[in-house]
């Protein structure tokens, strides 16, 4: 009997735990992938870095153009014949 209560303790402790762990997985994090994981980005004395939002426009002023991935990347094989069985 002793067994069955301490299963039962543990069995609720659990499904207690698991919940409080998917009401906290609701919360967002608006931090960039740079300010979670610094260690991933070593930063070089005097370096000067942008970060580039991909869904704003090209500027005119740096001169360069950004490829987009195409929403049907199916279509786009086809049209390049690209062949990708191998």
């Amino acid at each position: 009997m002793p067994l069955i209560l301490l299963g039962l303790i543990v069995v609720i402790g659990i499904v207690l735990y698991a919940l409080v762990m998917y009401g906290r997985s609701g919360e967002e994090d608006n931090r960039s992938v740079r300010e979670r994981y610094p260690f991933a980005f070593p930063q070089k004395k005097g370096a000067n870095y942008t970060v580039i939002d991909d869904d704003d426009e090209d500027d005119e002023r740096d001169g360069g153009h950004t490829m987009h991935f195409p929403d049907d990347a199916e279509v786009e094989k086809r049209k390049r014949n690209i062949d990708t069985s191998s």
